[in-house]
């Protein structure tokens, strides 16, 4: 599967053209594989989403919103991934996820 960007603004007017432009020339260099984009975004607001064959999305629940609030979790991510599929009705891949951190401790020790 080919991914044409990470965590891009695509909830930006601009993104609609410049999603459906770029996915429909990679498709045109290689039509055997799926294109998609890692998104971030809003499932309501993402402009890109229509042109992929496959939605990847990136969740901190917890870590961004609500930090600390374990409880919400399974909430949030049943949520977003209902959304997404109700909306768009295509496969899913959950491509990045993080949860919870103490506020101001988002180190990694050195040994």
């Amino acid at each position: 599967m080919w991914s044409v960007a990470n965590e891009p603004a695509s909830e930006l007017a601009p993104a609609a053209y410049y999603f459906k432009t770029v996915i429909t020339h990679t498709k045109a260099l290689d039509p055997s594989r799926p294109v998609t984009f890692v998104t971030n975004a809003n499932y309501a607001r993402d402009l890109g989403a229509p042109y992929v064959d496959v939605i990847c999305v990136n969740s901190y629940f917890s870590w961004y919103h609500d930090p600390g609030h374990l409880e919400v979790i399974p909430l949030q991510l049943t949520a977003q991934f209902e959304d997404w599929y109700k909306t768009y009705q295509k496969p899913i891949i959950q491509s990045e996820y993080g949860a919870d951190s103490i506020p101001g401790l988002h180190s990694v020790s050195v040994v």
